[in-house]
């Protein structure tokens, strides 16, 4: 990838509204990457998705995904081809959507799934870890009450916790499910006072 694009999205995610979605952030991601390399159907795309995912981000604004999807075009142009951009472009939405796209394309639910799981691992982390990520992920939406983010958090995380599995793959299911289950819950019982 060219250095000037891995500058500005560099520069992107060292922004002072960001505490959690940060470049160390997308690092821990392509490192996870880089770990199931050989699970990934077409690398480009996933890399592209990853580096790109919140390369546009504002929690004011509900279209970041799609806009940082169309800054992805923009800025890698013709240095990729049109059906990797595309296949990137879906990646960052079902990353934003927090679910598996609906394709008759094994391949791009495959990379999907492992992308979510990859999203959702800092779920199953030690717990002083996931509290560090939740202050983290409180400061990026301190425009909002504690109110009004203990009822959207407490909605999402209810979601969450409602699905069969949190993890959609094996290889994150095994050694994360449990705790992350563990961690959600406890972070619910502080969230909704109980």
């Amino acid at each position: 990838m060219d250095a000037s694009i891995l500058a500005e999205l560099q520069r992107r995610y060292a922004e002072p509204h960001r505490a959690f979605h940060r470049w160390p952030r997308v690092a821990e991601l392509l490192a996870q990457a880089e770990d199931v390399a050989a699970a990934i159907a077409d690398r480009s795309a996933f890399i592209l998705a990853v580096l790109f995912h919140k390369a546009v981000f504002d929690r004011r604004e509900a279209d970041g995904a799609r806009r940082s999807a169309a800054l992805m075009r923009e800025m890698v142009g013709t240095g990729a081809p049109d059906w990797t951009l595309a296949r990137a472009e879906r990646l960052i939405l079902a990353l934003d959507a927090q679910k598996v796209p609906e394709t008759r394309d094994a391949s791009l639910r495959g990379d999907a799934a492992l992308l979510l799981d990859m999203d959702n691992a800092v779920l199953g982390s030690p717990s002083a870890d996931f509290d560090a990520y939740e202050v983290g992920y409180r400061e990026e939406f301190a425009h909002l009450r504690e109110d009004n983010y203990r009822l959207g958090r407490v909605a999402a995380l209810q979601m969450l916790m409602w699905r069969e599995r949190i993890f959609l793959t094996d290889r994150y299911y095994l050694p994360f499910e449990k705790r992350a289950r563990r961690n959600v819950e406890r972070l619910l019982t502080k969230l909704e006072g109980r």
